[in-house]
């Protein structure tokens, strides 16, 4: 049943047309809410500059009426296409995950503009690195946050009531059932995951994924970082009031998520690379030279 009213609340969203609730969500998603009691507010060198941010809205919002003019409304045939298999692949493909696939797929080109003939996962691939190559760290960032409003934001109302209740810390057991849940919800996209404990201080409410389909396919620091890890871990704190923490293994193509605790700053963090990785497709950073025994390059 949950299954099923994701991917039908997924549907509706990719079928949305409203430019004007577009632009008021685009803004508000852009607002930073007030620091919560018993969290210490993600550092800005985490979260970007508020002038920038407006800077980055500015520019999203053109691209959403670029890619809405461009519109023709919903194709059938197109929708099969983005749903189609990928024989190659060693991930799971089920009938459900490819739907959820499309439909996130449709929302991506309506904010980002940019279309893919490819089919399927390999499609999707395509249009984010196209993306990453289009737009600056900020606006690929901020294009996710907003879109992760778009598919969150409906559901606050219940969130509040069971999670993390509005202006006040979350509850307790709330790290767990992200934990518990969130597998569910997000094998169609980075594969196979399940919960662990959390590494930080080996406690409930982590999860691990075993390979990222989403870091395996890209291969790409990029965009791994500005498309997952930083709207990620921004809209969850800002957004939804529960800090969380993404951490990819770049050796491994894992990832670690940690939900109720604060990420290090990017350029802080050891496990991120400060060049290109080895093989990366797009090589928009020079190759970093000193991988400390990590296979980074």
């Amino acid at each position: 049943g949950l299954f099923f009213v994701f991917g039908l609340g997924l549907l509706a969203l990719c079928l949305s047309t409203s430019q004007q609730s577009k632009v008021k969500l685009g803004i508000r998603a852009l607002h930073r809410p007030r620091s919560r009691v018993g969290f210490a507010r993600m550092p800005n060198s985490v979260r970007g500059s508020a002038s920038a941010s407006a800077s980055v809205g500015r520019r999203l919002g053109s691209r959403v009426k670029v890619g809405a003019q461009d519109s023709k409304g919903f194709d059938i045939e197109e929708f099969k296409k983005m749903m189609a298999k990928d024989p190659d692949t060693e991930f799971n493909e089920s009938l459900y995950n490819r739907f959820c696939l499309a439909a996130f797929r449709t929302m991506v080109r309506k904010e980002s503009g940019i279309k893919s003939e490819l089919p399927g996962y390999k499609g999707l691939m395509e249009e984010s690195k196209n993306f990453m190559i289009t737009a600056g760290q900020e606006e690929q960032t901020k294009m996710v946050y907003y879109l992760m409003s778009r598919i969150f934001d409906p559901l606050k109302p219940i969130w509040e009531f069971l999670l993390v209740p509005k202006g006040k810390d979350p509850y307790p057991w709330t790290p767990v059932i992200m934990s518990i849940f969130t597998p569910f919800f997000m094998d169609f996209l980075v594969g196979p995951s399940k919960p662990n404990l959390r590494p930080e201080d080996n406690m409930p409410g982590g999860m691990l994924i075993e390979k990222c389909r989403w870091l395996e396919e890209a291969n790409c620091k990029g965009m791994c970082v500005n498309q997952c890890k930083l709207p990620g871990q921004e809209y969850f704190y800002d957004g939804l009031g529960l800090p969380f923490t993404m951490k990819p293994n770049f050796t491994t193509k894992a990832c670690q998520w940690s939900f109720g605790k604060h990420p290090l700053p990017v350029g802080e963090d050891p496990d991120v690379p400060k060049g290109c990785l080895k093989g990366c497709p797009t090589k928009l950073q020079p190759i970093y030279d000193d991988d400390g025994g990590k296979d980074w390059i």
